[in-house]
């Protein structure tokens, strides 16, 4: 008797030579068998073979909707992932430019590609249970007793007496704008024996430096520029907090404190800037900042160029530094101008052409060598990606993925050591990026275009970070240190005027210097008034860099 299996599918019919299912091959084996049985009635026989049928005929209806269900979860997921992408599309278009971290997770989970890498860490499991609370050394401690209500003995009536004192968790408590008026008192001193007459009564000279004449100490302008540069709380705040103490000071009043300030500041600022460029390497941004102009009825616009020197990836004895500096234009003549003396060998920027009249052979800054960040190359074909599914796109953001593990694993590896990781792993990735960009790049458009052309116009310096270990992959560093800028830009609208500008400039210097040096930055300006009131000015500011500095240190 020969099996018939109804509606079989045709891809279940490959699956045998004789155009049956396993599934077929096992029954029509069972009927075989059956069949040699001697004296075995024929209707039984028939009989089975009917109810194998009807079998296989329930089990290609199965397998036909098993094969329908798989089809529509497919178009589920297609559909998915499109939303996926208009929805990432319309986060950047309402919240900006996200962290590259997070953009690349929503390119590989989100998008479901799949992505092999030697140098993949697994998982770290999450830290279980509250962290221990930290709470410093030197913070004010108040203690408070608590007795039971009633200290009578109930049976003698005399009073109790304390035998166990036990002394819990504490809580923090808050205290707002905790001021104190210091009033200083000059005392004119003399000799009131008869043969000293002769002699004029000495008077006490005022001991201040900095504020000299005016109403508050140089550590209230150190925290008020704390709180605007450092915490990005506008000074408007602060003025209300301070009425709402019963204390008219007014806004202009801080502004002008932290302004003089500033001055006395400045010397650090410029050594800061000789100390980053005396490196090997340097990275180089700009960033714009609205400029309050009267009379004009708009702002002006001017920019913070940021200079960034950190080789702790690398140098365990690292000294890190940033500087800022306020200028009106984003002229590549104010780069040139701000690395006219730099010793540097290597300068990391973006595509911004303004850089390139710094690498010229006949230029100022001879000898100076170009190195891109590879973080703008990979936001372009990621962008293109969600613009236009391009295939293409989503497996350069895979070859930058396994880059970027690699630098992974050279962090905190001396610079020969990093080299090598470099030529081993990226020098063949980097070859073959080229390769695949160079085939694709006359066929093209739209963002993808751009997204190759801005790769090889620029491809030497993205890959000059391969043949130096002290080199980094990108300059998110640089960017790093402008969040804080961008903060309170947003926070304050616009600064006062240029001199204003360049105020912010100051501060932004010492107070982010301070960060990568793992220095309280509050606790570092404080440190610095200290010391300059204390020697009147006559200071070597050199010793005043933040890795210096002894109080206000990070555990982590």
């Amino acid at each position: 008797m020969t099996i018939q299996e109804p509606g079989w599918l045709p891809d279940q019919q490959e699956a045998d030579a004789g155009g049956l299912s396993p599934i077929g091959l096992l029954c029509d084996g069972i009927l075989s068998a059956i069949g040699q049985i001697s004296n075995n009635p024929e209707e039984a026989t028939v009989e089975i073979g009917t109810r194998i049928n009807n079998i296989l005929s329930l089990f290609s209806e199965t397998e036909f909707e098993v094969s329908s269900a798989k089809r529509r979860i497919s178009a589920l997921k297609s559909d998915l992932r499109r939303v996926t992408e208009q929805l990432a599309v319309l986060r950047q278009e309402q919240f900006g430019q996200s962290s590259e971290k997070d953009r690349g997770d929503l390119l590989e989970e989100d998008l479901g590609l799949a992505l092999e890498d030697e140098f993949d860490e697994e998982p770290k499991e999450k830290p279980k249970g509250k962290r221990a609370r930290k709470v410093p050394k030197d913070i004010r401690v108040i203690t408070v007793d608590h007795f039971p209500d009633d200290m009578s003995c109930g049976s003698c009536g005399d009073n109790l007496k304390s035998i166990k004192r036990e002394v819990r968790v504490g809580k923090f408590r808050i205290v707002p704008e905790h001021l104190v008026l210091v009033q200083d008192a000059y005392h004119t001193c003399a000799c009131n024996r008869e043969i000293c007459k002769e002699n004029k009564p000495v008077a006490a000279k005022s001991g201040n430096y900095i504020m000299k004449g005016r109403g508050m100490e140089p550590e209230f302008a150190a925290e008020a520029a704390c709180q605007k540069f450092f915490e990005h709380t506008p000074p408007y705040r602060l003025e209300r907090r301070l009425r709402n103490a019963n204390i008219n000071l007014a806004r202009q009043t801080i502004d002008k404190a932290v302004a003089h300030l500033a001055k006395h500041l400045r010397p650090i600022q410029d050594e800061l800037h000789a100390h980053v460029l005396s490196g090997h390497t340097a990275q180089m941004d700009e960033t714009p900042v609205k400029v309050q102009a009267p009379g004009k009825g708009k702002c002006d616009t001017g920019y913070f160029w940021v200079i960034n020197r950190d080789e702790a990836n690398w140098n365990s004895e690292a000294q890190p530094a940033v500087v800022y500096r306020y200028a009106h234009s984003r002229a590549g003549a104010v780069a040139e101008e701000l690395l006219s003396w730099a010793s540097l060998r290597f300068l990391q920027t973006d595509g911004y052409a303004g850089y390139n009249r710094l690498f010229k052979d006949n230029g100022q800054n001879e000898g100076l060598m170009p190195s891109r960040c590879n973080a703008h190359a990979r936001r372009k074909f990621f962008e293109a990606h969600l613009a236009t599914e391009s295939k293409l796109a989503a497996k350069v953001v895979q070859m930058y993925r396994k880059m970027y593990a690699v630098e992974k694993a050279a962090k905190g590896l001396p610079p020969a050591e990093r080299e090598k990781l470099r030529l081993q792993k990226t020098l063949p990735i980097m070859t073959e990026l080229k390769a695949i960009l160079t085939k694709h790049e006359a066929d093209a458009s739209g963002k993808l275009k751009t997204a190759i052309s801005y790769t090889l116009n620029g491809f030497d310096g993205l890959q000059r970070f391969v043949f130096d270990g002290r080199l980094e992959i990108d300059n998110n560093g640089v960017e790093r240190c402008i969040r804080g800028v961008a903060l309170t830009k947003k926070n304050s609208l616009f600064a006062g005027s240029h001199d204003a500008a360049d105020v912010w400039a100051i501060y932004y210097s010492l107070i982010e210097s301070a960060r990568l040096n793992k220095v309280n930055p509050r606790s570092y300006l404080n440190w610095l008034v200290q010391e300059i009131e204390r020697s009147r000015g006559m200071v070597d500011y050199s010793q005043l860099m933040p890795w210096h500095c002894p109080v206000g240190r990070i555990d982590n």
